[in-house]
């Protein structure tokens, strides 16, 4: 049986799919190390592979780098990420809204919880605006509002971003 923790080689690997899929690439960016997903949703026979959701947050970093290399298997059950630099700057994203069950729209939240811990490592700040439902999957997903009064304080408290500005 394969092992669900990172190898000893340079290519984080993990073969149990889309299991922390942001936190993954947030360690793949920040440590330039390249990753590997394997068995994405692979048992699921309606909906295998990624989610519209994940090939849009893949799409907003690979806005925000430059030279990040996105591979994708015909069937979507398998990720080869290569991270490139970070850039930052104004970015505007369109977050999907909907879809099938399960397979289409997260909210503004879900896109900004992966967003947040990359903004401070960027060449350039980030002005990043994103449109989509933002209170919607408020069981599942931060409301931006949520984040606004959480997160972004403790980033303030850390020295990251800038206090003079509304979130």
């Amino acid at each position: 049986m394969a092992s669900n923790k990172p190898s000893s080689s340079r290519t984080l690997k993990y073969n149990d799919g889309a299991t922390q899929f942001r936190l993954r690439l947030i360690v793949s960016l920040l440590s330039s190390r390249p990753l590997l997903l394997r068995n994405i949703r692979s048992d699921d026979l309606d909906a295998p592979g990624l989610h519209e959701h994940e090939a849009s947050f893949l799409r907003l970093l690979d806005r925000m780098t430059n030279g990040t290399k996105i591979e994708i298997n015909a069937t979507g059950t398998q990720l080869r990420f290569k991270p490139g630099v970070l850039l930052g700057g104004e970015i505007e994203h369109d977050c999907p809204t909907g879809g099938e069950s399960g397979t289409g729209g997260r909210s503004v939240g879900w896109f900004l919880e992966g967003i947040l811990p990359l903004a401070a490592f960027g060449k350039e700040p980030l002005q990043l605006t994103l449109r989509g439902i933002t209170d919607g999957t408020s069981d599942v997903d931060p409301s931006p509002d949520y984040l606004s009064a959480s997160f972004v304080p403790l980033m303030i408290k850390l020295g990251i971003g800038n206090d003079d500005t509304p979130p």
